[in-house]
C-alpha cells in the first residue's frame, strides 16, 4: 500500500449526518485495505451502524464509551469517568499507530462540556504519528478545533421531521 498522509477531519453542525458520514467513510476506508478504530461516545451503543461495523472486526475495531439515554441536566460522576477512559483508550490507540484511521464520533460534546480538557486534546491531535487520519464528529465544534482541522463540514438542518414529532427510525437514525 502506497504510503498514507492522515489528515484531521471534522463533521460537525446541527443537522443530520455526522455519524453518517463518519461510517461511510469507514466503510470506504475498510474497502481500500485499511484499518479502523471506531470509538462512539455519549451513544448506547445500540444503532444498527455498530452491527455492521464490528461484523468487519478486525479490520475495524469498535468501542462504546456510552450510556443508553439522553443527559439531561448534570453528567454524573460516573459517566464522566466512563468518557475519560474512553479519551484514555483513544490515547493510547493514536500513538499506538495500529490503524489508519480513528473516528471519534460525538467527542465533540466530551470537549464542550469540559469533560475532556480541549487544550489536551489538540495536543493529542497535533502530535498524533503523520500516517493516523482523525475523524471526529459532534454538534458545536470548537474554533480551536476548526482552526486545527484540515477538513470541516458543517451538517446544517433545513428542515428536519423531527420537528414534527418523528423521532430515530431504526435503520435510518438508530
Amino acid at each position: 500500500m502506497e504510503e498514507f498522509k492522515g489528515y484531521i477531519q471534522v463533521y460537525t453542525g446541527d443537522g443530520k449526518g455526522k455519524t453518517t458520514a463518519a461510517v461511510g467513510l469507514t466503510i470506504r476506508a475498510i474497502g481500500a485495505g485499511f484499518k479502523v478504530a471506531f470509538i462512539q461516545f455519549f451513544k448506547p451503543g445500540t444503532s444498527s451502524e455498530v452491527k455492521i461495523l464490528k461484523s468487519f472486526a478486525p479490520q475495524i475495531y469498535y468501542k462504546n464509551f456510552g450510556r443508553r439515554s439522553f443527559i439531561i441536566g448534570e453528567i454524573k460522576p460516573e459517566f464522566k469517568d466512563l468518557i475519560l477512559k474512553g479519551w484514555s483508550e483513544v490515547k493510547n490507540l493514536v500513538n499506538s499507530k495500529d490503524y489508519n484511521i480513528i473516528v471519534l464520533d460525538e467527542i465533540i460534546y466530551a470537549l464542550n462540556w469540559g469533560i475532556i480538557d480541549l487544550k489536551e486534546f489538540l495536543e493529542v491531535l497535533k502530535n498524533k504519528p503523520k500516517e493516523v487520519e482523525i475523524v471526529i464528529t459532534g454538534r458545536n465544534a470548537p474554533q480551536e478545533l476548526i482552526e486545527m482541522a484540515n477538513l470541516v463540514t458543517e451538517m446544517k438542518k433545513i428542515k428536519h421531521y423531527i420537528d414534527e414529532g418523528v423521532f430515530a427510525r431504526k435503520g435510518i437514525e438508530k
